[in-house]
């Protein structure tokens, strides 16, 4: 990468962030997945393929926005737990090589799939505002956030094994709590769970950058960018 594509993806990855910051700022209804807000509610997305940017930094740098302002709620609601609930947190005991190193892969990964399934947004219409709820739906459900995969049928506990967040999950516990939720992956070691998040996280990055360069190509073909349903 040359230093002009250096200075373009800093460039439109910084004003991404700015542009996604003013808008969460401001309006109180965030939405899960910017590019089709781009496209469907704003009409913005055929402006961003014009201008002189990186369109996937762009696309991450709307994502930092919105997890700047996941990442105040998810502080309220762990202040609150502990002021008002009198849920004990030991600061002591956290491991923090370990738990930045799982934030950084693990983010990483959610990166991915938002550009996933910001390709998929890109060929397909409005409603697809339910595929982004069902994805975090399912997400929910198989890659133990709210309950251990231990419980779940033999089939969703190997598609929840399958995927980069469940060990994401698990990391996160062990650094903070000093212990996981999963008897499934009690026998991997802290450096297997980050070894298993890298390489799953790196597959992902392949699978997520091919898959958005084909529906970007798909959607410049059938004229999609600028497209709106208009319901």
């Amino acid at each position: 990468m040359s230093n002009q594509d250096r200075g373009e993806s800093a460039r439109s990855l910084r004003m991404a962030t700015w542009l996604g910051w003013q808008i969460e700022s401001n309006w109180a209804d965030p939405l899960m997945f910017a590019i089709i807000d781009d496209r469907e509610h704003y009409g913005m997305l055929k402006y961003m393929y014009a201008a002189p940017l990186n369109i996937y930094f762009y696309i991450l740098g709307r994502g930092v926005a919105k997890t700047i302002t996941g990442t105040v709620a998810v502080c309220i609601t762990l202040l609150f737990g502990i002021a008002a609930l009198g849920i004990t947190f030991d600061v002591a005991r956290i491991d923090w090589a370990f738990l930045v190193l799982s934030l950084i892969l693990g983010l990483t990964g959610l990166a991915f799939l938002g550009i996933l399934l910001g390709g998929l947004s890109l060929v397909t219409a409005r409603h697809n505002y339910f595929v982004g709820e069902a994805v975090a739906g399912a997400l929910y459900l198989l890659c133990g956030a709210v309950f251990p995969i231990d419980i779940l049928p033999r089939v969703l506990q190997l598609f929840g094994q399958a995927l980069p967040l469940t060990y994401w999950l698990e990391a996160l516990r062990r650094a903070l709590l000093g212990q996981g939720s999963s008897t499934l992956l009690a026998s991997l070691s802290n450096e297997a769970l980050l070894g298993i998040l890298a390489g799953s996280t790196l597959a992902l990055g392949f699978i997520s950058m091919g898959f958005y360069r084909w529906a970007e190509h798909r959607a410049k073909e059938k004229g999609l960018i600028d497209m709106q349903t208009m319901y």
